[in-house]
């Protein structure tokens, strides 16, 4: 993979204005300069697009082993309980990434590749729609490729990818919505607007952060000559209304729920205070999750595109400010909100699919105009943005497959890992001590013992209910019983059954165990003789009070 990688890179980087210039010389016939140019460009698309397609297909390959070897995350089991229990709205998000489960275990079943599956190949098809992107903005096949491999160049797509969450499903509508914005800028068919609307009410199916992409259109209708007249014209408020048509049935539950998405997902909005250090650690983020070499050669794109000069319509500038449109709101808010608070890495994710279609952009601009100095530098290092980051994902999965280097507690998969085990074995104490049900202390804990383990002994949070409003209730009878718990280490779960039972005894010790040793113990209890409710009552508006009654 390294030495054909580095191959297709030096093959790319030989056909640059230097050759075409030498045929210049040596002909001194413009046209014969011209049709020399023309060659030395297909040559270049060529080559750039069959790594492309090589990088895409490897990647993908390494993503879907990797998702039948990784146990899921929480987030991810989580979201599964959902899919089985399907609702118009959950606390946390959107129902679609229940609904892309639901779909993905019905083809290609329960386990954890059939739960990524359908997810995994939605992201695995976004090279081609990356590329075919770039290529309908700049009509240039060259920077087609160079899109699709900065594309997979990016470190969070090469992992993130791999588990399905609400961003891939809004990676995905979001694309396809600036691909209809691409469509409606070339051709003028209120169509696209139309398609415009619907991909911008599934992506908000998908997450709260598809608001952004609606600024962006906005903005980019204001900010580009050739969509200006879209502005008032009614078949913007009729995508507009196409959106919230799909939107509306979240709305409405979380309307006859309290509004608890929107309180939960609001309330990170306000600030904290100014504390730089999340600053530092967004841009820090951001430069390696895009990738140190595609961040490089897109600062200068945006740099380059001019705002205050007039530019005719259909112009590449115009293409160039639709793409930064569609970046800019998202961005700007979030760059101002890690002034106060932690910026999580994934949330910038839609923006990756524009970011790397201005990057190649650049690059191949670049390039082609003969730049010197360091802009030259940038662009010539940028085509190995794609070989690295793969070498650098080859790496990864080999060491997630094998465990050939022990990274101990510096392993970032080591919390992915064990969690089959720990269930297995809770089953198992279930099962001796005549255990009908376990309470579980937190919903991360919880998703993973309820999908890794045994149906019929049911997993309960009794903390937090409002996380589970999507399935039914279970019956305060069932707790008449003596049952198990299962707390997180360190977090005391006994002062919490305490305030449910009055026999809490302890029972040992179930440990999380990763190649041998072991990662995690959490602590066992027998609890048996309930004198008041066992479950909280559910609060949209956040956890109960110190009465275990909802705050008003």
């Amino acid at each position: 993979m390294t030495t054909s990688g580095a191959r297709a890179t030096d093959c790319c980087d030989g056909l640059d204005g230097g050759d075409e210039g030498e045929g210049d010389e040596v002909s001194g016939n413009s046209t014969v300069a011209a049709a020399a140019r023309a060659e030395a460009a297909s040559r270049r698309a060529a080559c750039l697009g069959l790594f492309a397609c090589v990088g895409s297909i490897v990647l993908f390959a390494m993503q879907a082993l990797a998702a039948q070897r990784l146990e899921l995350t929480f987030d991810e089991a989580y979201y599964t309980l959902w899919s089985r229990a399907l609702s118009f709205g959950y606390l946390d998000h959107p129902p679609m990434v229940a609904l892309l489960i639901r779909a993905s275990t019905s083809l290609f079943g329960g386990d954890e590749l059939g739960v990524r599956a359908l997810s995994l190949l939605m992201v695995g098809a976004m090279p081609a729609l990356v590329a075919f992107i770039a290529w309908r903005l700049f009509g240039s096949a060259e920077k087609a490729a160079l899109a699709a491999l900065m594309w997979i160049a990016m470190p969070l797509v090469a992992v993130g990818a791999v588990f399905v969450t609400p961003d891939a499903p809004l990676v995905v509508f979001w694309t396809l919505g600036l691909a209809a914005l691409v469509e409606l800028w070339r051709t003028g068919e209120k169509r696209w607007l139309m398609a415009l609307g619907l991909m911008l009410g599934l992506a908000l199916q998908s997450k709260f952060t598809a608001a952004f992409f609606t600024a962006g259109v906005g903005l980019a209708l204001i900010a580009t000559p050739a969509l200006r007249r879209w502005l008032v014209s009614p078949a913007l408020f009729a995508a507009l209304a196409v959106a919230l048509a799909i939107f509306a049935p979240f709305v409405v539950w979380n309307a006859e729920h309290g509004w608890a998405t929107f309180v939960k997902q609001l309330g990170r909005a306000p600030p904290n205070g100014f504390a730089p250090f999340y600053l530092a650690e967004f841009l820090v983020a951001q430069i390696g999750l895009l990738n140190p070499l595609v961040f490089a050669a897109l600062v200068p794109a945006v740099l380059s595109i001019p705002w205050r000069a007039p530019i005719a319509a259909g112009a590449r500038d115009e293409a160039r400010r639709v793409l930064a449109c569609t970046i800019a709101p998202a961005a700007i808010y979030f760059l101002l909100h890690s002034l106060h608070d932690r910026v999580e890495g994934n949330w910038l994710a839609p923006l990756y699919p524009a970011a790397g279609i201005l990057a190649a952009d650049w690059v191949a601009e670049a390039r082609s105009s003969g730049v010197s100095g360091f802009a030259a530098a940038i662009a010539k290092a940028s085509l190995w943005a794609a070989p690295i980051g793969l070498i650098i994902a080859v790496l990864a999965f080999a060491e997630t497959m094998t465990g050939a280097v022990p990274l101990g507690p510096v392993d970032p998969f080591a919390r992915l890992e064990g969690f089959r085990a720990l269930a297995r074995d809770l089953d198992g104490r279930a099962r001796a001590e005549n255990a009908s049900y376990v309470l579980t202390q937190g919903y991360a804990l919880t998703s993973l013992m309820a999908y890794y383990g045994n149906p019929a002994i049911k997993v309960v949070q009794p903390e937090q209910r409002m996380r589970w409003i999507f399935e039914p209730e279970p019956s305060e009878t069932l707790f008449a019983a003596p049952g198990l718990a299962l707390g997180e280490p360190g977090r005391r779960f006994d002062l919490i059954l305490k305030m449910r039972y009055r026999d809490v005894e302890p029972a040992g010790l179930l440990q999380r165990r990763q190649a041998g040793g072991t990662v995690e113990a959490y602590e066992l209890y027998r609890v048996a003789d309930p004198y008041a409710p066992v479950l909280d009552p559910v609060c949209p508006r956040g956890e109960v009070n110190l009465e275990r009654r909802c705050p008003s």
